[in-house]
């Protein structure tokens, strides 16, 4: 090798590690927190699930006509938390997203015979998607071991 190319060598490799000092060194930003707090807002349509849940199971179908409306808002709110880079975050996001699009296709207006049914599967469902995904960032929480408590939580699991 010529003294050229050993000096453009140097000089990529210093400026190589210049940037990894730079870019790749910087402290991490927190997306958990404030996901979980933008979450948070999503609780009174937990509730209101709850509270139809309880209706259908009574046969009190009257109380939970209003559940695809529910469903509809969840969803519009659901899809103004803004997402980070982190991947955990968004997969878990996008399925509970996915879980509430999936229940607006499946759920049948409540003039139908099977709409007790049809809702309650559907209410199960997100549920169980949503209970999953609070476990989940309540994992994350503790290993990051951050002080507070962990404010998330499915009505009545408390």
């Amino acid at each position: 090798m010529n003294r050229h190319t050993m000096r453009m060598m140097v000089l990529w490799c210093m400026v190589g590690l210049g940037g990894i000092a730079v870019f790749g060194c910087g402290e991490r930003v927190d997306e958990l927190g404030p996901y979980v707090e933008a979450y948070r807002a999503m609780d009174p349509y937990h509730e209101q699930l709850l509270q139809m849940e309880v209706a259908l199971k009574a046969d009190q179908v009257a109380l939970a006509a209003g559940t695809s409306d529910v469903i509809k808002a969840y969803l519009a709110d659901l899809t103004t938390i803004q997402l980070g880079k982190d991947k955990r975050l968004i997969a878990g996001h996008n399925k509970v997203k996915r879980t509430l699009e999936h229940a607006l296709k499946k759920i049948v207006q409540p003039d139908f015979p099977t709409f007790p049914i049809s809702a309650l599967k559907q209410i199960q469902a997100i549920r169980g998607v949503v209970i999953i995904h609070i476990n989940t960032l309540g994992k994350r929480w503790a290993e990051e071991e951050r002080v507070a408590e962990f404010p998330l939580t499915w009505p009545g699991d408390e």
